[in-house]
């Protein structure tokens, strides 16, 4: 049969109440209560150690020493922090154990609560401190003001007859402050309540809260020494990177390759750097081919100055070498085969008979 849609609500209503229930005591047991981050709002986290502790299987408790060190920084709306913590306590160790432990996230540290409720077992010294570090760039919303933060601290403590009471400041009775310490505590007989608060101011931008060291060391005798600090730095905003120049890339250059030389290199010279020198090969010298035949002889001649005049040497029924020129020398060669053919054909031409000579008359 369907559900209707009444029935539906009803349930919702029934779980609604147990489902927050379930989610807030994870977040609690864990130490760390965490909530999503919005555009509008980061996640903030709760540290919480060294409450609740009392005697354990070795016996009651001897001494505890707790710390806090937070950094939060917040750069033109991006969020982050770094914390520190230390727990030492004796007999037995701290809840959680003891040591020294650091964590960062993307989220900011917004409460810190520790050593509140603890060694009413037994008088025995307990310190405990917080130092918060607030780092705002100027361009966050709620950078400023920034204020002096408030304290509620050491009311109703340290009454229970020769007791000290030591507080800074004092009375400090601000209802909802920043700093809330050492309300309720060193109440034995002869305890010691020593709490300060150092200066500190806060900015809207982080909504810091303290609360440490209250109703703890009652036992008489027992010295509760607690601190607090808080600092908040207004920093310049993230500068935004410069966009990338889109590069054009230039044409490579042609490099024109440089001539080897070719000579030969001076000996003893020393190639510049760079430079390159074409390997030296070996030409072989021609041999002279010497005649067998003794030629004229030249001894005597010099063609330099200062000598003696050239003389020339010709041969008997020779012609002077340079002695004329040799231009119409074919020209010669056609008169020649001329000539040689017209004494040719005279002497092939018959011969004509010639009549005697006629000698004139004489008259008497």
């Amino acid at each position: 049969m369907p559900t209707s849609t009444s029935a539906r609500h009803a349930r919702r209503r029934i779980w609604a109440p147990f489902a927050v229930a379930v989610l807030l005591t994870t977040g609690l047991s864990t130490g760390v209560l965490s909530l999503s981050a919005t555009p509008a709002q980061a996640a903030v986290i709760a540290v919480n150690q060294c409450n609740n502790v009392g005697p354990g299987p070795a016996g009651a408790t001897t001494g505890m020493s707790c710390t806090v060190d937070v950094v939060n920084t917040i750069s033109s709306g991006t969020t982050s922090s770094t914390t520190t913590v230390t727990r030492q306590c004796s007999l037995d160790p701290c809840p959680s154990g003891n040591g020294t432990f650091s964590s960062s996230s993307v989220d900011l540290v917004t409460d810190v609560t520790q050593c509140n409720s603890s060694d009413n077992d037994a008088a025995h010294p307990i310190t405990c401190t917080v130092t918060v570090t607030n780092n705002i760039s100027s361009d966050t919303p709620g950078a400023s003001p920034v204020t002096a933060a408030t304290v509620n601290q050491c009311v109703g403590s340290g009454g229970g007859g020769g007791g000290t009471v030591n507080c800074s400041p004092f009375p400090a009775t601000t209802s909802g402050a920043t700093v809330t310490q050492c309300n309720g505590s060193a109440n034995g007989g002869g305890g010691t309540v020593d709490c300060a608060v150092g200066t500190s101011n806060v900015a809207p931008a982080i909504a810091i809260r303290v609360n440490q060291c209250n109703g703890t060391g009652n036992p008489g005798g027992s010295t509760v020494t607690c601190r607090a600090t808080i600092t908040t730095n207004i920093t310049a905003p993230a500068a935004s990177p410069s966009p990338t120049p889109s590069l054009t890339p230039s044409a490579s250059p042609t490099s024109t390759p440089t001539a080897s030389p070719t000579g030969s290199p001076t000996p003893g010279a020393v190639p510049s750097a760079g430079s390159t020198i074409a390997p030296v090969v070996a030409v072989p010298t021609p041999t002279a081919t010497v005649s067998a035949t003794p030629g004229p002889d030249v001894s005597g001649e010099t063609t330099g100055p200062g000598g003696p005049p050239q003389v020339t040497q010709v041969p008997t029924g020779g012609v002077q070498a340079g002695g004329g020129s040799t231009a119409g020398v074919e020209h010669l060669l056609l008169l020649q085969v001329g000539g040689g053919l017209l004494l040719a054909a005279a002497l092939a031409a018959p011969r004509r008979r010639l009549a005697p000579a006629r000698h004139p008359r004489r008259c008497a």
